[in-house]
């Protein structure tokens, strides 16, 4: 049958499971969040999947922490700490990808690149065009700038920032949809292959 979306089903296990549930409580779920969410999430996997297009979606892995209930995840891991992510939560589904949570040298790395002009000037571009597709940057960004750089920078508001990871809430069950919305955001990982992936960071 292929992807399907959502049903009420799946956000009223969403809902069952908010607070802090106990380990109990939890299993006492499992079944209904395979089967109304965690199931429709790995279909929309194997559909994109069978693209090629982002790379290789996979479900995020369960635990006995709340939060790994409470916020279904597949992720493409781009590069080591670059990705591609779509999530499934109480509020509904999102679409995710850039830099998170990244190390020491990567941020140094990313922000020469801002710094260089083409470089710099392309990843600009990525961001403007993601703001305009309705993408929000996420994560914290620094009052401060970076004291190796002046404050009048061109592009002093990346440069504020480690790293560039943009998310979107998406309301469709359309794949072909789903599949053109994710695009700009292989844009935004792109860039990062192209200058801020290093020897030994290539693969997660």
């Amino acid at each position: 049958m292929g992807f399907q979306g959502w049903s009420d089903a799946a956000f009223d296990v969403m809902v069952e499971l908010e607070g802090d549930p106990s380990p109990v409580q939890l299993e006492s779920h499992r079944d209904d969040l395979e089967r109304y969410v965690r199931g429709p999430l790995q279909d929309l996997c194997d559909e994109l999947n069978d693209t090629g297009e982002f790379g290789k979606f996979w479900l995020g892995g369960m635990s006995d922490r709340p939060a790994a209930w409470q916020r279904q995840n597949a992720t493409s891991w781009i590069a080591r700490r670059i990705r591609i992510s779509f999530t499934f939560d109480v509020d509904g589904f999102a679409l995710g990808g850039g830099s998170a949570h990244p190390e020491s040298d990567q941020v140094r790395r990313y922000r020469a690149m801002v710094d260089a002009e083409d470089s710099g000037r392309e990843l600009a571009g990525i961001v403007e065009t993601l703001g305009r597709d309705g993408y929000q940057l996420t994560g914290p960004s620094a009052v401060r700038m970076p004291r190796e750089y002046s404050s009048d920078h061109p592009r002093a508001d990346l440069l504020r920032r480690r790293s560039v990871y943009a998310e979107k809430p998406i309301d469709t069950d359309d794949v072909g949809l789903i599949a053109k919305t994710l695009r700009p955001l292989v844009e935004l990982t792109t860039w990062y292959t192209d200058y801020v992936v290093t020897t030994g960071w290539e693969k997660p």
